[in-house]
């Protein structure tokens, strides 16, 4: 579908040119005969002929003169009012390139979206850490309350080198001293 919108003109273009071409050929198929335009014209009036010729030139002028990069000028082909007015015969279509201010704007969004995509995976990194230490701790846990659960000897033993690998950590051992504060007996008691 971008394809499409993006080759718009070009497809306008082509359209207008098939759509042209089925009409002289639907008009040579209703005169019968397969002659050229310009041998229809020259044979039946020369008035016909000679103002074939003039448009053709002025088109063929102001297509040199776009193509040297001018606009068109002031100067239009006058039509008396006595003559009928004639469609023109060729129509130009001129298809202007795609603004590369949207291709820019679409590489700045995919920078954009890479950008969002791994700042979004930094955060999902540091949950992953989180969620590993608290599983380590919770596991640490679990075997810390199946030992104090169990009153053999073994269990003690085991709860004690757990205490003691926990009071080995700085940060648990300052923990440990802020909790016997805050939840043993208050100092006068002592």
């Amino acid at each position: 579908m971008d394809w499409v919108s993006d080759h718009l003109q070009f497809i306008i273009a082509a359209a207008a040119a098939i759509a042209w071409w089925l009409n002289q050929r639907r008009k040579g198929a209703g005169d019968g005969e397969e002659a050229s335009p310009s041998q229809e014209t020259t044979a039946d009036d020369p008035d016909l002929a000679e103002r074939t010729r003039n448009i053709r030139e002025e088109i063929q002028r102001k297509i040199a003169e776009r193509a040297r990069g001018y606009t068109e000028t002031e100067e239009q082909p006058t039509v008396s009012h006595s003559e009928p007015a004639e469609p023109p015969l060729v129509r130009e279509v001129v298809i202007a390139p795609v603004p590369p201010v949207r291709r820019a704007s679409t590489v700045h969004y995919e920078a954009q979206r890479q950008a969002e995509i791994l700042e979004e995976q930094a955060t999902l990194v540091d949950k992953l850490r989180e969620a590993q230490a608290m599983k380590v701790a919770a596991v640490r846990r679990a075997q810390y309350e199946a030992t104090t659960a169990d009153h053999s000897g073994a269990a003690r033993t085991l709860s004690r080198s757990t205490v003691m690998d926990d009071l080995r950590e700085p940060a648990a051992l300052r923990r440990a001293f802020i909790l016997r504060e805050v939840l043993g007996p208050p100092v006068a008691l002592r």
